[in-house]
């Protein structure tokens, strides 16, 4: 079956780093083999590599007599949501992602993704997805709880499950932070409840009307000048009508005289007209005021009283606003919010306690099946041990109950190795020999060949202890793990090198008084040498020559 892999380092440049002055390494698909004689440099390169993954640095790194070390690499991958979950521009990153890391001999270190400044924690946690280094001072992904969680399901087949545990979980966590943001609203409203309810029946017993401050403020300007108007409305009456000598009256005399003279000319019939028309207007006027000074009250009773009912309901306006008859709905709102907030808790708790006992049961389940497949896990990986050299290898999948729950069930599992026989099973992490460690995560990465994540998987020390038969077996299996993931590995093993589809030699030279350390891809005849000399030394014979072709045969077989 072929498998499409989505994440491979494609270029590793590495500047003033240690023995390192420049070196540049162009990596391919598949198995990646470096070699070289020990002390060349090519544990400096692993050490490169977990720079990129968000290992510490030191001022130490820094080559003698340097200001600041480089180590940038390319990777060809898509990981444009994680890029975006950290706040990075993605870019082009569909396609690639670029990571550099500078380390500074005055320790002020700076870590750049996609030409981006950006932080050695952000890296961390895109680095899983990027490079999975197995040696003896790394941090492996696999020793990450949630991620050998991940792999025990994808070989359980219960990745869906999980998910569906996960959701579950999530759900509930929503529903929870839902209830308790009501919970702390539906308080804060109990604690206002006295003080609306205070406010809803002062405002109701005001009892206020539309307008009712400004009517009250011109009701409140009359009786308070009633005198004023009164005189004025009756001194206007009196003039326009009342009086012996009005306005009107005199108009009606005017009328009169002109009236006998039309008879003599006619073109004073439109001058009679027109008085008329203006007498009228006039005539209105003065009956206007006269009913208007009959209106006015001058009754200091009713002005005491408007004067009482203003001043209330500016009081009240000065504590809740302009529009008090807004102000009372939006109290009596809020109230009746009370009682619909107790309703909405109801049914949330209603609904967490099913969500609760659908996690129950689905995580349940979920846990039965990881532990009955770890079962059959633990053995795979033993027989996968003992053709790695660790015959008495005992492998332990110890599991822990969660109680409550989590995102990622209801159990937790420890990975525990014994190498030899009568040593008590320990946690992978407290491994002490980088081999050992990098053989059980070989054997983990064959028996879990189900992980399609997208990453480089890069073996150091893989080759510590064995030789002969199990050499070979490890480089079989780097082979058949290289169709699924980019191997990139370290060795002194020409069993296993030999298996590799493509092979760098790291050397270490004396230029200019320095040591420097070199990289060259080795193909045809360079190559058969390297093996030549990994496996026999500096006797080269024919026969090795000879030996070390066969061998490159039967590994392509």
């Amino acid at each position: 079956m072929a498998y499409k892999r989505r994440g491979m380092l494609r270029f590793l440049r590495v500047r003033r780093f240690a023995l390192i002055d420049q070196l540049e390494l162009h990596f391919k698909d598949g198995f990646n083999l470096l070699s070289g004689e020990t002390g060349a440099g090519k544990s400096i390169i692993v050490d490169a590599l977990g720079l990129l993954a968000g290992s510490k640095a030191s001022a130490e790194m820094v080559r003698t007599g340097e200001s600041r070390a480089i180590v940038e690499a390319v990777f060809e991958t898509d990981l444009k949501a994680e890029l975006d979950r950290l706040g990075l521009d993605a870019g082009d990153a569909e396609t690639e992602v670029i990571i550099r890391r500078e380390i500074s001999s005055d320790e002020r270190n700076r870590v750049y993704i996609n030409n981006q400044p950006s932080t050695v924690s952000s890296l961390r946690e895109l680095a899983p997805s990027l490079l999975d280094i197995h040696g003896q001072h790394e941090q492996q992904t696999l020793l990450d709880n949630s991620r050998q969680l991940a792999l025990i399901d994808a070989y359980a087949d219960s990745t869906r499950l999980a998910g569906q545990v996960r959701d579950l979980y999530v759900d509930i966590e929503a529903a929870d932070a839902e209830i308790s943001d009501l919970t702390a609203e539906h308080a804060r409203k109990i604690e206002r409840s006295d003080l609306l309810t205070f406010q809803r029946d002062e405002i109701q017993k005001a009892n206020p009307k539309p307008s009712e401050a400004e009517d009250l403020r011109r009701k409140l300007e009359v009786l308070s000048n009633a005198e004023k108007l009164l005189g004025a409305a009756a001194h206007g009456y009196e003039a326009l009508y009342e009086a012996e000598t009005s306005v009107l009256s005199t108009i009606a005399q005017v009328q009169r005289v002109l009236r006998e003279a039309a008879r003599h000319d006619s073109r004073l019939e439109r001058v009679l007209e027109q008085i008329e028309t203006s007498r009228l207007p006039l005539q209105d006027v003065a009956y206007a005021l006269r009913d208007y000074a009959g209106s006015v009250d001058a009754d200091p009773q009713q002005l005491e009283q408007a004067q009482t009912r203003l001043a209330e309901l500016e009081r009240l306006h000065r504590k809740y606003g302009p529009d008090l008859l807004e102000h009372l709905q939006k109290v009596r709102r809020e109230l009746d919010s009370i009682g619909l907030t107790e309703t909405k808790k109801d049914e949330l708790q209603t609904r967490i306690a099913a969500l609760r006992d659908e996690y129950s049961k689905a995580a349940a389940s979920l846990s039965h099946r990881r532990r009955a497949a770890s079962k059959d896990l633990e053995s795979a990986v033993e027989t996968e041990l003992k053709s790695l050299a660790m015959p008495q290898a005992r492998f332990i999948i110890a599991w822990q109950d969660v109680t409550p729950g989590r995102a990622s069930g209801i159990d937790r599992p420890e990975l525990l190795i014994s190498a030899n026989p009568g040593e008590e099973a320990r946690p992978l992490e407290r491994i002490a020999s980088g081999g050992e460690l990098s053989r059980v995560m070989l054997a983990l990465r064959s028996v879990l060949a189900v992980d399609r994540s997208q990453k480089a998987l890069v073996f150091d020390e893989i080759d510590a202890g064995i030789g002969g038969k199990a050499a070979e077996t490890v480089g079989q299996k780097l082979k058949e793990l290289s169709t699924r993931y980019q191997v990139l590995c370290v060795t002194h093993l020409a069993q296993i090198a030999a298996f590799a589809a493509h092979q760098y030699r790291i050397e270490k030279i004396v230029l200019d008084g320095r040591s420097v350390t070199r990289v060259a891809a080795l193909h045809g005849e360079e190559r058969i040498e390297e093996l030549v000399r990994m496996m026999s030394g500096s006797r080269i014979t024919h026969a090795a020559r000879e030996h070390v072709k066969e061998l490159l045969k039967a590994t392509k077989a």
